[in-house]
């Protein structure tokens, strides 16, 4: 215990994912330093991040190179660097590549993230491993597809401002014609697969830890309940359940890919054949990573264990927690057209669970108070809206 009071992290944050490791790190008694690209993240406002370094809105490794060697010796030694964001897990791999030294670097090797930042790459690789995917179309510019829906994906985080969206869906050979005219400079930029049937409850997700050795030291495992946006958005409802199987997944794509460090890993299970489709891999810590802590499997103090080159045991995690961003989850229904009636009822049922909070917790109130204000105003806005289409 000696040696991990002498243990700090360095995280950089972003929004929730950096808000949950921030609360994670405090939570395993990590001195915490916390590099941000925004004064209105949420990590910005919580008590836990005390020690804050604002960077550029695009920061190069230059940016963030003479703060990380300050550190090391303002404490006489290397802490663990941790990405909350893909663009952030880039510019750890490209520190690892320069070979840098003066802070622990628990992340997979340069190679390894450019092929999972790449959705066209992580599929194709992925597919040779053996990994059982959704059908894939790599060439939109040629490929036709005979079943509908599809979900087309930007390549990497970047094209997500060429699409305007993280996916579209597509549910007719119509609809993708018209998508192919729309987009047609930009085809080489995307992929398409099919859509796996099943609704929200069918989507699995798997944060995990694998220490220097490729080996799986942490999985914390939850069943999405909903998504924003609704069905292909990012958690907003969730409950925690142990899946063996998806276990022994995350251990076999850990050693396929030779993985060092955090990463996010989803699937699907098919509602008709039971079969479980891998999704994607995020080379970084989870979104939901907060949720992990509260059940039992900090993948913040893993990681960190991890490349002090030690050992973490974790009891089993605790099932049957629910994860809830009311505001995110509610936004997410009402533009699904959801019925009002069928909400309320859902969410009266969760209240006889365990809850944890996407952003309330009681020892850190003003990241959710801050969110609530900015969920608030929105709703409004956009009952507004509403109200002046349909009454002039």
């Amino acid at each position: 215990m000696a040696a991990m009071n002498r243990s700090y992290v360095i995280i950089l944050a972003n929004g929730l994912n950096g808000l949950g490791a921030v609360r994670s790190a405090a939570h395993a008694g990590l001195k915490t330093y916390t590099l941000l690209t925004a004064q209105s993240d949420l990590s910005a406002y919580s008590r836990f991040s005390q020690y804050r370094f604002l960077l550029p809105l695009n920061p190069t490794v230059n940016d963030i190179r003479p703060i990380l060697d300050q550190l090391n010796n303002n404490e006489g030694g290397p802490g663990v660097l941790l990405a909350c964001s893909d663009f952030a897990a880039e510019l750890l791999g490209k520190l690892k590549k320069e070979g840098y030294s003066n802070q622990h670097l628990i992340v997979p090797t340069t190679e390894t993230t450019e092929v999972l930042n790449d959705k066209k790459l992580e599929c194709q690789y992925m597919e040779q491993g053996g990994i059982t995917l959704p059908k894939t179309f790599y060439n939109l510019e040629e490929d036709v597809p005979e079943t509908f829906p599809l979900i087309i994906k930007p390549r990497t985080f970047r094209e997500y401002k060429v699409l305007g969206a993280k996916n579209v869906i597509i549910h007719s050979l119509a609809e993708l014609d018209e998508f192919k005219r729309s987009f047609h400079a930009h085809l080489d930029q995307f992929i398409a697969q099919d859509v796996i049937q099943g609704g929200d409850d069918n989507l699995w997700v798997c944060n995990v830890t694998f220490d220097q050795n490729q080996e799986l030291s942490a999985c914390f495992v939850f069943k999405r309940l909903g998504t924003m946006p609704s069905h292909y958005g990012v958690t907003s409802l969730a409950i925690s359940q142990n899946n063996q199987a998806l276990r022994e997944e995350c251990a076999k794509i850990g050693k396929a890919l030779n993985y060092t460090g955090p990463a996010m890993i989803e699937f699907k299970k098919d509602q008709y054949s039971d079969t479980y489709y891998y999704i994607e891999t995020n080379p970084r810590l989870g979104m939901c990573n907060w949720f992990d802590t509260r059940c039992g499997i900090n993948n913040i103090l893993a990681c960190t264990q991890a490349a002090y080159g030690n050992r973490v045991e974790f009891a089993p995690q605790r099932n049957n927690f629910v994860y809830w961003n009311f505001f995110g989850d509610l936004i997410a229904r009402l533009e699904d057209r959801e019925n009002l009636l069928a909400i309320v009822f859902r969410y009266i049922a969760l209240l006889r669970r365990r809850r944890i909070g996407a952003l309330l917790y009681w020892k850190d109130p003003q990241p959710a108070l801050r969110y609530a204000k900015a969920s608030i105003t929105d709703i409004a806005q956009r009952v507004g809206r509403k109200l002046r289409e349909r009454f002039g």
